[in-house]
């Protein structure tokens, strides 16, 4: 980045960058951004960025406008409540009324388009001012349906039709106008932007330090100034080669991926993609179980979907690591590994208690598993070679070795002839795996041990057991290729075990 004067950062810059972020999904296939805009002289009031997506349905091309308002505060002093978005000072129109009046400005121009209106803050919803922050949802941003259903005496219905009286509008505008409206509200400190931002700038291969950011918060500025009107993929590129943001070669592409079946949590990184399983889960919905609503969803739903990322990443991004994020049961990290497998060149990390482990590392010297082999005797089935399955039970955390012997012994549906139980030689814990060197060196093992096992009894399918942490469960996966023709995987159920995924 020779030769460049940098500027530096300040207040005013927040909603650059956050505009710079929104012009970067032009280079990501996956969001279907065709065109941005900042400072948009068509939007009315909520002009900071505009995003044209456009998104393939049914044969037809929607095209969707998202217009932003960003509002930085420098400190958490106050928050929004209806009385902010409807206060006023003098003849200046409120915040609630500037959304309105550009709805109804963009409507005019074109009733049928499909528009959504943000507002972007760090403050967040006073829940102590009125029942509204009840209604913002926390997976899209939206009012929920509680807030048009309310019956017009509960505590939102007064409130909401203090909007509607506020703005003048009919029962039908008012209805139409507010379920465009998105509140993005507590958006994170200036830190938190720019870690987001840079995140997105490494993913796509771009310079993501102190200088290039400020790069990108200027050429935002220039291009206020200048009202550039629409930016497009060539006119991002351009900019990106005039202004030496590429990195160098050297620099690795990778993908996020968010994995979810249980409960949400904030990582590290912003994902993405997102496969969020959990509605498929019995359980709460603060925290969802190890079971399916329906079992075959794990093949005919749940797989699918990872396929559907894992080809749009090999066939849209030059990325091959994936950094893997998320709270998911074990069968879900074992099919996760398969289909961004070793063999289909891609790497993976996950996040393992605070560190981050990675597949491409060298394997353990020291790290050792241990294998006995059994003969199972349970009604329909025989020990006799060729049977068409066999089992492997691994344990890491802990022994499962009992309870996959009682299982299989009374589950004659499976009809399992021999099992594999595998252990290492150090003591089992949580501590049994030490490094993401270890967690090679478990699948490189589990791999040539189970192939040899299938191999000698000319088994079609492994039933697989495990019992430890999900990194030994995603990089067992990841190299699970050529062991079986079959290998399906047993979630434990707490209590007993059942099928999960069948990896073919």
């Amino acid at each position: 980045m020779a030769n460049q004067v940098i500027p530096r950062l300040t207040g005013d810059d927040y909603q650059h960058l956050y505009s710079w972020y929104h012009t970067l999904s032009i280079l990501r296939p996956q969001d279907g951004v065709k065109r941005v805009r900042v400072e948009d002289g068509d939007a009315g009031s909520i002009d900071d960025v505009t995003l044209f997506h456009e998104v393939d349905t049914d044969n037809r091309v929607d095209v969707y406008e998202f217009f932003f308002q960003v509002k930085y505060h420098e400190n958490q002093k106050h928050s929004y409540s209806t009385d902010a978005l409807l206060e006023s000072e003098g003849r200046s129109r409120s915040l609630l009324q500037k959304f309105w009046d550009t709805w109804k400005r963009l409507r005019a121009d074109d009733p049928r388009r499909r528009i959504e209106l943000y507002l972007v803050s760090n403050w967040s919803w006073d829940s102590t001012a009125d029942k509204i922050g009840q209604c913002i949802s926390g997976q899209d941003d939206r009012l929920t349906t509680t807030f048009f259903d309310s019956g017009p005496k509960s505590d939102v219905g007064k409130e909401r039709e203090r909007w509607r009286k506020h703005l003048g509008a009919d029962a039908g505008d008012f209805t139409a106008f507010a379920k465009t409206l998105n509140f993005r509200l507590g958006e994170g400190s200036w830190r938190q932007l720019k870690e987001l931002v840079a995140q997105r700038m490494e993913h796509l291969r771009l310079r993501h330090d102190e200088n290039a950011l400020a790069i990108s918060a200027a050429i935002v500025r220039d291009w206020i100034r200048t009202k550039h009107g629409d930016i497009t993929i060539d006119t991002l590129e351009r900019v990106l080669k005039e202004r030496d943001l590429y990195a160098p070669h050297s620099t690795e592409a990778c993908a996020t991926v968010y994995l979810n079946t249980i409960k949400e949590r904030m990582f590290d990184l912003r994902p993405d993609f997102v496969l969020d399983w959990r509605k498929y889960f019995v359980g709460t919905s603060d925290n969802k179980g190890h079971q399916l609503e329906d079992p075959g969803n794990w093949n005919a739903a749940l797989l699918p979907d990872l396929q559907s990322v894992a080809r749009q990443i090999a066939t849209t991004t030059p990325c091959r690591l994936i950094r893997a994020r998320g709270l998911a049961r074990l069968s879900a990290w074992f099919a996760f590994g398969f289909v961004f497998s070793e063999v289909s060149g891609f790497v993976i990390e996950v996040q393992q208690q605070d560190v981050h482990w990675r597949t491409d590392v060298a394997p353990s010297t020291d790290f050792r598993l241990v294998a006995t082999e059994e003969t199972i005797q349970s009604k329909g089935a025989t020990a006799a070679a060729g049977h068409t399955s066999v089992a492997c039970g691994i344990s890491i955390t802990g022994s499962l070795e009992e309870d996959v012997r009682k299982h299989i012994a009374t589950a004659s549906e499976l009809g399992a002839s021999a099992l594999l139980l595998l252990r290492p030689e150090r003591e089992l814990g949580r501590t049994a795996l030490q490094s993401a060197g270890d967690a090679v060196a478990l699948a490189r093992q589990a791999k040539t041990q189970m192939r040899e096992f299938t191999k000698r009894w000319s088994a079609r399918r492994l039933l697989l057991y495990y019992f430890g942490p999900l990194s030994g469960a995603c990089f067992i996966g990841h190299s699970l290729n050529a062991v079986c023709r079959s290998v399906q995987i047993m979630e434990d159920q707490q209590p007993g075990y059942a099928v999960s995924f069948l990896l073919e």
